[in-house]
Parts: C-alpha cells; sequence; structure tokens
C-alpha cells in the first residue's frame, strides 16, 4: 500500500551483531601466509511458505513445510578485519567461487550480504543506521569450501531475533524473482533500490528509525520499501505476494508512473480509480510473477494467534468479495489484470485472451507512463487495446464481466462512470462551477473526488476551491507532474497560481475530506488574467 499524504507513518542495535550467524569451528591462528586461497561453496536460506483458505477464511506461516533455497545474485566477501579482500556473486544456485590473498594477522570473514548487483537491491535495518544485513562465519587460510545458511529462527511459538537470519534474504529473494521476470521478457534498466526491514518494525506510526512503520509499504517520497517484522504482531518477510506487491509500486515509482493519492482501502471499497489500479495492479503482479494466484498475507490477532487474510486473484468466492464490481474496484482491477496474463483450458468464456509480460510492461512503461490522463484502469486498457498482437473485442467481453464498459480513451469513453469522473473545461477563461462531492467516507473513495481537464493559455492560470464548512484540497497535473496543489487542512478556500503551457492539457483533482455523511457543494474556478 502507499503512504498517504494525510498520514505520518514512521533502540538502536547493531544488525550485524544480530545478522551475523557465527560458525567459530576450525579458526587458526597463524593465518596470513600471503598465498592465494580459492574459496567455494552455497548461501542458502529458510523459506517458509505463507498460505490462506479461501474456504475456511484463515491462514497461517507453514513452518512445517519449510524449503531451503538459494540466495541468488547475491554479494558474498572476504574481509580480513575491516579490509574486503575479495568479492563475488552467488549464482542461480547460491553456489560461489572467489580467490584472495591473506594479509596479516587479523582473522578471515566470509560473508553473505543481502544485497544484489543486477539489479541493485539491498536489505538495510533502518533501525540502526541503514546497515545492510548479512550472515557470515570465520575461516582460516586453509579453508576451501564453506557454506552459509541462514536460519528463519522459527521456535515453535515465535521467533528467536538471534537467529532470525533467513528474513532479509527472504525479502531479497522474492524482489530479485520480480526484477528478473521482466528481465527475462524486456531489456529493463531498474534503479537502486533500498529495502529497509527490522524485527522492530511494528504496525504504528511515528518515526521509522525507532521501526514505527505503519504497515509494509513502498515511499514514493523516500523511493524505499519498508516491511514489517515484529514477532507477535506482523511479519512479512515471508509474504511474498505482500513483497512483490510493494515491488510493483516501486517499479510505478521508478519506470511506470502512479497518480494514486494512497491511504487506506479494502476489498468492497469504492475507490478514486487511481487507487483501485494501483492496489489492483499491486496484488495482480504478485499473483502473475510468482505465480500463485492465492494472496496471504499473515499476521498475529489477539486470541486466534498467527493467522492470515487473504484473496484468490483469479476467482471471486462465494459470497463474492467484490459486491461493486468496475473501475472503482480494487478486486476487479486484479482479477480483470491477472485474467489478461493467465491462460489454460479451464478458463471460463469470457476470458479469451493471454498476453505475456512482455506486452504488460509495454503499456506500464509506455501509454500508461505518459497518458494525459490519470493512471485508472481507463489508461492501462487504452494503453494495451494499441499493442500489436491484442484483440480489443477480446479485452472488451472480459471487462464486461466485470461490469467495465468498452473503454475508447484513457479519459474514460465507454465506462460510463469512469467518464463522469473527468468533466471537461471550455478553453474561455473564467470558468466558474458547482459540484457535490459526498462525504462520510475517506479522501481516497471515489466519491470524495472529482477530475476537470483543462487546457493551458500560455499564461499563469489561478486555481480556486471552496466550501464554507468542509475543508477540500486541489491538485493540478501535467503528464503525471504535480504543477500546483493547495491543502491547508483549513477551511475555505483553497488555491493556487502556477505558469501554464499554451494549449498543454492538465487535469486537476478536487478532493474532500468531509466526515459527515452527506452531499456538499465544491465552488471552483479557474481564470487566466
Amino acid at each position: 500500500m502507499f503512504v498517504s499524504r494525510r498520514s505520518v507513518w514512521g533502540h538502536t542495535r547493531k544488525a550485524l551483531a544480530l545478522a551475523l550467524a557465527f560458525t567459530l569451528a576450525g579458526c587458526s591462528d597463524d593465518e596470513g601466509d600471503g598465498e592465494p586461497v580459492t574459496l567455494s561453496g552455497k548461501v542458502t536460506y529458510d523459506f517458509v511458505p505463507s498460505t490462506y483458505s479461501a474456504t475456511t477464511r484463515s491462514g497461517t506461516l507453514a513452518f512445517n513445510q519449510t524449503v531451503v533455497k538459494p540466495v541468488r545474485g547475491a554479494q558474498v566477501q572476504v574481509r580480513q578485519g575491516t579490509k574486503v579482500l575479495t568479492t563475488a556473486t552467488t549464482d542461480a544456485e547460491g553456489k560461489y567461487t572467489l580467490t584472495f590473498t591473506p594479509s596479516g594477522d587479523d582473522d578471515l570473514m566470509f560473508y553473505a550480504l543481502a544485497k544484489t548487483a543486477t539489479p541493485d537491491i539491498q536489505v538495510e535495518d533502518n533501525t540502526d543506521g541503514d546497515a545492510i544485513w548479512a550472515v557470515g562465519t570465520e575461516i582460516d587460510a586453509d579453508t576451501t569450501s564453506k557454506d552459509l545458511h541462514a536460519a528463519h529462527g522459527w521456535t515453535g511459538s515465535s521467533f528467536n531475533n538471534t537467529r532470525r537470519t533467513a528474513a532479509p534474504f527472504a525479502i531479497l529473494d522474492s524482489m530479485y524473482t520480480a526484477a528478473q521476470a521482466f528481465m527475462a521478457v524486456r531489456t529493463v534498466n531498474f534503479p537502486a533500490l533500498k529495502v529497509n526491514w527490522s524485527p522492530d518494525n511494528v504496525p504504528q506510526g511515528g518515526n521509522k528509525a525507532l521501526g514505527q512503520i505503519g504497515t509494509s509499504h513502498f515511499s514514493f517520497n523516500e523511493n524505499e520499501i519498508y516491511i514489517l517484522g515484529r514477532d507477535g504482531a506482523d511479519t512479512d518477510e515471508f509474504d511474498n505476494h505482500v513483497i512483490v506487491h510493494e515491488w510493483g509500486h516501486y517499479f510505478e515509482g521508478n519506470l511506470s508512473r502512479s497518480d494514486s493519492p494512497g491511504g487506506p482501502h479494502s476489498s468492497g471499497d469504492v475507490l478514486d480509480p487511481r487507487l483501485s489500479f494501483g492496489e489492483g495492479y499491486g496484488n495482480a503482479l504478485a499473483a502473475i510473477i510468482l505465480p500463485e494466484p492465492m494472496y496471504a498475507d499473515t499476521f498475529w490477532s489477539g486470541s486466534r494467534g498467527l493467522t492470515a487474510f487473504g484473496f484468490d486473484a483469479e476467482t471471486a468466492p462465494v459470497p463474492t468479495d467484490d459486491p461493486l464490481p468496475g473501475v472503482f474496484s480494487e478486486s476487479s482491477v486484479m482479477r480483470i489484470l491477472y485474467d489478461l496474463f493467465d491462460s489454460g483450458t479451464n478458463e471460463p468464456t469470457y476470458d479469451t485472451v493471454s498476453y505475456n509480460l512482455g506486452t504488460i510492461h509495454d503499456v506500464l512503461v509506455g501509454p500508461q507512463k505518459s497518458t494525459e490522463a490519470l493512471t485508472t484502469l481507463g489508461a492501462f486498457l487504452t494503453g494495451l487495446k494499441a499493442q500489436n498482437g491484442v484483440s480489443a473485442a477480446a479485452v472488451d467481453t472480459l471487462v464486461a464481466h466485470y461490469s467495465v464498459g468498452s473503454v475508447t480513451s484513457a479519459f474514460g469513453d465507454g465506462d460510463a462512470s469512469l467518464r463522469a469522473m473527468y468533466v471537461n473545461v471550455p478553453a474561455t477563461y473564467p470558468y466558474t462551477t458547482t459540484f457535490n462531492l459526498r462525504g462520510g467516507d475517506d479522501y481516497n473513495k471515489q466519491e470524495q473526488n472529482r477530475y476537470f481537464v483543462f487546457t493551458g493559455t500560455g499564461r499563469p492560470m489561478r486555481i480556486a476551491a471552496s466550501n464554507a464548512s468542509e475543508d477540500v484540497g486541489i491538485e493540478a497535473y501535467r503528464l503525471g507532474e504535480v504543477v500546483g496543489s493547495a491543502d491547508t487542512g483549513l477551511l475555505g478556500e483553497e488555491s493556487f497560481t502556477f505558469n501554464s503551457q499554451l494549449d498543454a492539457r492538465y487535469v486537476l483533482v478536487v478532493t474532500g475530506f468531509s466526515e459527515t455523511e452527506a452531499n456538499y457543494p465544491v465552488s471552483l474556478s479557474i481564470t487566466s488574467p
């Protein structure tokens, strides 16, 4: 999920002291004869499946199904004292080979870091000065083979944090899997990614350096991901759908685009369509890449102990979790995007399409990123239909099952409910209007938002909106970039002025924050002296 612009999601411990599981057997005091040493071995970690049953509507971390996985593409190092003697990278099986020459009498240490080079991803401890997580062991100058294993640290009823070394490697590997999936079908240059995990990361907003991160999320402002880790509250390191979902927001923020307002959301909500697309996309991407349609998110809940919630990205349960399907539903968006990808002999009659991850990539980094509209399902579908080999008629048949119209433009033409979100402003100014929003729900819901599409004059333009008794906010976008905004959180008029480009098209988003469940009028003016 996103960090809301209306919210603040915010013990110090030595990360290496916690992360390094030292194996001291076989140490020697006479290291350092200056002869080259070749060291090889394998690095692995425990992976614990997170499970969820749509029938019982419960789940858990299945420690009895733990599998040992290779640490792929990660950096390994030999250090002597504070000096790094050599660095190498593990292969797809977690294997490595490196050569080094000892020098001096300091202890030799072999480390595997929670860091990959291609793409550049590293898992840090946000509660310990952003130290990179690692596992390590002492070696001597005669050692030619050394394996490392990071364990889950589960004791049967809780985690032992001093032995809980698998967590950062599980997070790293899920994100590495996501990146490699795109790199297998397209040439992609991923910007460096920092991921913050700590056993002190709790579902409480506040100071992130103390672990008060609110929830697992991608921060667009920081361009970093934060993952929950507090034993007995919420640990997400093995919830790989959650991990890939947040990585999907990183993809949006760095390679594609998201205009989402963020904030709270759940199945059945009638969301602002920017938010419903972003969250549905994140869930669908996880199901596509892992690949596993059953999403599971584990957590602790009072007397129930360790449990989970989840959903099936392909099939809605009975009774449905999508009571109001359409462009404002994250569940509808999720299942549409998953159906656009999946294939098989048992697909329903309305789903006759199967477009690969390369096609989805091309839409995300192309028309979705450059749309003059906002990043909704309408923009995605319009961009998809423009791709080679895509059948617009087949796509329309699929989306109709989810009560989405035959979209013909990024502004929602063809879907009445999405098109009604956009109001076209005549290119004659001043423009004034009064319209209704409906309060009683969060600011990121559909009824608290309206979009106005207007044309630049090449001169300064002033935007103002107001309600005498309710708070409103305004933001103007040009190709996804905010060119002006005003949201003081106070009653009365909100306004800003910006220098417009001649004939450029802008989208103004007016958002209301009324907590009263009733319609309320908002006055809007757009002027250009």
